[in-house]
């Protein structure tokens, strides 16, 4: 018996430190609305994520014309957040969404719609991987802008939406260097490299993809192509590291022109590339 009493202590010495704590049913099946809340923000101050969602949820379900209706509805969502792990950001998101669809208009809003965003952030993949989340997460924080464009929550949901920029367009260059070094599939590395420039101006290795684009074009033999890229390598980045090759393949141009067969593959504008969130790159 006492081995066992000793077991039960430790046991809940374990719980109490991972942060458990047990619901207060009397509270928790109070008809006050108020003692439910109190109840509710005691157990967000003490990190205990399940208990707090407890009586949100109960203020939700049994006091539709409560005065902490909306507030509960935002602190179900943070404690799915705070509680983290990828099924609780899906049900944050859930929550979030659902509170704007109340509650547009409410000086919380533009808070919910913001951690819309950063619950499909959390979730992203490096760039060689699915980008799914990315693209969730930049399409929330962009229409945080478009919604709520005098938000508190601007600036911080365009630093986001850099990011989310910055890794769509990694994970778009590394598939196109992958078709290019491993594959020797110039077409379908050129249609990646052309949507960067397109779609993502921004990137910061920028510099490289023009490179990568001429070095692509010019191993097609689409050198009428490749001299105007390679050019604008050399006026915009002058210093780079790329325009000594970018020099080397311009002077063999001449030579190609000469020594070139007959392309394999069809000179013109490239073909729609594939999309880049189809998984993890093959390995070469």
């Amino acid at each position: 018996m006492t081995s066992r009493r000793a077991l039960g202590v430790v046991l809940a010495l374990l719980l109490a430190g991972c942060g458990a704590a047990t619901v207060d049913l009397e509270k928790l099946a109070s008809p006050s609305d108020e003692v439910v809340w109190e109840a509710a923000e005691q157990a967000m101050q003490g990190k205990h994520w399940d208990a707090a969602r407890q009586y949100f949820r109960r203020i939700v379900d049994a006091f539709p014309q409560s005065q902490y209706q909306a507030r509960a509805r935002i602190g179900l969502a943070d404690a799915y957040m705070e509680a983290g792990g990828a099924g609780n950001n899906i049900l944050a998101v859930s929550a979030y969404r659902e509170f704007l669809t109340l509650y547009p208009s409410a000086p919380e809003a533009a808070y919910a719609q913001y951690q819309t965003g950063e619950a499909y952030f959390r979730q992203k993949n490096s760039p060689d991987r699915d980008q799914t989340a990315t693209k969730q997460a930049l399409e929330e924080f962009q229409r945080l802008l478009d919604v709520y464009p005098n938000s508190s929550y601007v600036e911080p949901a365009r630093e986001r939406i850099r990011e989310c920029r910055q890794i769509l367009a990694q994970s778009e260059f590394q598939v196109g260097y992958f078709y290019q070094r491993s594959r020797k599939a110039w077409r379908a590395a050129i249609g990646r490299y052309e949507r960067i420039l397109r779609e993502y101006p921004d990137y910061d290795n920028l510099e490289e993809v023009i490179f990568r684009l001429g070095e692509a074009l010019a191993a097609a033999a689409r050198f009428a192509e490749a001299l105007p890229v390679l050019t604008r390598l050399k006026e915009e980045y002058p210093n780079s590291k790329w325009v000594s090759r970018a020099d080397e393949i311009l002077a063999e141009m001449p030579t190609m022109l000469e020594a070139a067969p007959e392309p394999t593959e069809q000179a013109g504008p490239s073909p729609p590339a594939p999309e880049a969130d189809e998984g993890p790159l093959p390995k070469s």
